[in-house]
C-alpha cells in the first residue's frame, strides 16, 4: 500500500529560461481593465495573453528596471 502506482507516469519537465517562457502568478486586476482586454482580444481576434503582452511590451518599452540586489 505504500508504493505510488502513478510514480512510472511522473514526468519531470524541462523549464527553459528565456523571453518567451511563462511563470504563473496571482496578480490581482481592475475588473474594467480585464473587460478591456477582454474585448480588444476580441475585435483584435488576439489571445488574451497576447493583448496582456503588448500591453507590458509598450509600457517597459523605454524604461529601465533595476535588477534587485543579489544577497
Amino acid at each position: 500500500m505504500g508504493n505510488n502506482i502513478f510514480s512510472d507516469k511522473i514526468q519531470k519537465i524541462k523549464v527553459e529560461t528565456g523571453e518567451d517562457d511563462f511563470v504563473r502568478r496571482t496578480y490581482m486586476i481592475k475588473k474594467k481593465f480585464i473587460d478591456l482586454i477582454d474585448r480588444q482580444a476580441y475585435w483584435e481576434r488576439k489571445d488574451k495573453q497576447q493583448v496582456l503582452d503588448d500591453i507590458l511590451k509598450k509600457y517597459y518599452k523605454n524604461k529601465n528596471v533595476e535588477p534587485f540586489e543579489e544577497k
